[in-house]
């Protein structure tokens, strides 16, 4: 029984070398959608991980497959890649679809196999979701959900990796009907990646935000504008790419988020907010609960208010002003205890064992079936 997984492969900067010559072919070829078998390693091991950002969506195609090589012989293909695979009615097959869909006919290798005669004995497809389909920008938006709606007949399961709370909207949506083959995922971070660094606060009414990601409007980029203009007196700090966001105040580029940067945001910045309109469960969260800082999000970034979680609702600037100054008033104690509560939640809920033991177990639930499309 042969396993094959098709997700996100990184960029790797290739070294001045013959191999890194054929390293630059195949990068260019990669971002064209042309990679094939013959400059693809497939079987990968730890060592080939080494150097793979740590980072969303490559921490998630490292450890699936990782798990998924445990128990087959698992073969890796890039998501926009346009490579045939000979499926046999014993195999497996997991596939992120193309991605970002942005004309709406993207075809990559989880389309190709998906659209073969041949079938494994399971079809499965794995993708961050969302169920909101108003959002147009190059992201999760209608595109790329309508394509995704046109593969669900063609598969057994669809992993969805989302927050509870879009679990909750998703018998309302337009895409209620693949809910018999969700199975939901909670995103995940290694919490040895990310230590403890926020352990102290600025003083009361001297407290600062600061948001991760671009300047999009799912990511709710305009409201978080609103609540920075609101509050001239409160620093919203940003990091991120794209144009400016009035108000917020730029921190740096996108960049890699190593402990040594975010140990000098700590010593800025207090609070972590995530405006999101429409985001499935962002890891940026779940990596800020790591590091000790106190999360101030929307339920549209997927999750729900609890102890360690405080919400604001997406629009409402009025609400969110009085929760940005109940916590600029906050004693340190419940802030730091807030953040105890969050790193916990990260080490015992949001971490990759959970991930993908249930991706595992859900595989073995079809182990015994013959594919019936």
């Amino acid at each position: 029984m042969k396993c094959y997984f098709v997700y996100a492969l990184p960029y790797t900067k290739p070294k001045y070398s013959i191999g890194g010559f054929f390293q630059r072919i195949r990068n260019y070829l990669l971002n064209k959608g042309l990679v094939n078998s013959r400059i693809s390693k497939r079987i990968l091991n730890e060592y080939d991980f080494k150097n793979w950002p740590i980072q969303s969506p490559y921490e998630n195609a490292k450890h699936l497959y990782c798990a998924l090589s445990k128990l087959y012989s698992t073969y890796f293909y890039h998501l926009t890649e346009r490579s045939v695979i000979s499926l046999r009615d014993a195999d497996v097959f997991i596939g992120h679809p193309f991605f970002p869909i942005v004309k709406g006919n993207e075809v990559g290798v989880t389309e190709m196999a998906l659209n073969s005669k041949e079938c494994a004995k399971i079809m499965a497809l794995i993708s961050p979701l969302h169920c909101d389909d108003t959002i147009n920008s190059s992201h999760i938006n209608v595109k790329y959900l309508n394509h995704v709606n046109e593969l669900i007949p063609k598969v057994d399961v669809l992993f969805a990796i989302m927050g509870e709370y879009w679990w909750d909207q998703w018998k309302t949506s337009k895409y209620a009907h693949w809910l018999p083959k969700m199975v939901r995922l909670d995103m995940a971070v290694n919490i040895d990646s990310y230590p403890l660094i926020k352990k102290q606060f600025n003083t009361k009414n001297k407290r600062r935000f600061f948001y991760i990601g671009k300047n999009d409007p799912m990511k709710g980029s305009d409201f978080l504008s609103e609540l920075a203009l609101a509050f001239p007196q409160f620093e919203f700090g940003w990091i991120g790419l794209g144009s400016e966001i009035r108000g917020v105040h730029k921190i740096s580029d996108f960049r890699q988020l190593d402990n040594e940067f975010m140990s000098q945001i700590a010593m800025e910045y207090d609070f972590f907010i995530s405006p999101s309109k429409a985001d499935p469960n962002p890891t940026t969260i779940l990596e800020c609960m790591a590091w000790g800082f106190p999360v101030l999000c929307t339920p549209t970034s997927g999750y729900y208010e609890n102890e360690y979680l405080t919400n604001i609702t997406f629009g409402d600037v009025e609400e969110a002003k009085k929760i940005i100054l109940s916590l600029q008033n906050m004693e340190e104690s419940e802030l730091i205890k807030k953040t105890e509560l969050g790193r916990l939640a990260v080490l015992e809920k949001y971490n990759w064992k959970n991930f993908t033991d249930h991706v595992i177990r859900t595989i073995s639930k079809y182990s015994d079936r013959t594919h019936s499309n």
